[in-house]
């Protein structure tokens, strides 16, 4: 016996609530990337990043001291003069989930920076920097 066009309609419209259950009660996956999310937590409890200069092909090491309960930390770069913003930088404070900003001894910003996809920060101001911090 054929099922008719009705049948298969409500079939759908049926499954597609399901669907919506689903996702709801959290059985299927809301559409949440789950690697740059475990990025930003992993990047929020790093303490040393290599900094990467993608445009002179020159990298150093910064180390983080976290202030535990505050947004703002100190920042000391190591051999890092052929970097002058990065040899500048002191400071690093949270802005965001996500977002970070480097200030020098004065507080003034030298950078901003984004979560990448990966285990590092991307610098977004200024634009013309490629620069990434990668922690290890």
């Amino acid at each position: 016996m054929m099922k008719s066009y009705t049948h298969w309609i409500n079939g759908a419209a049926v499954m597609g609530v399901l669907a919506m259950f689903a996702t709801g009660y959290g059985a299927a996956d809301p559409g949440i990337d789950r690697m740059t999310t475990a990025s930003i937590d992993t990047l929020a409890r790093a303490d040393r990043f290599m900094v990467v200069d993608h445009t002179r092909n020159h990298t150093c090491i910064v180390a983080l001291h976290r202030a535990e309960g505050y947004d703002i930390h100190r920042l000391e770069p190591g051999h890092c003069g052929d970097m002058p913003r990065v040899a500048a930088a002191r400071t690093w404070q949270d802005t965001g989930r996500g977002k970070v900003s480097i200030t020098d001894h004065t507080g003034k910003i030298l950078m901003r920076l984004s979560a990448n996809d990966g285990y590092g920060w991307n610098v977004v101001t200024p634009n013309d920097m490629k620069l990434t911090f990668e922690a290890f």
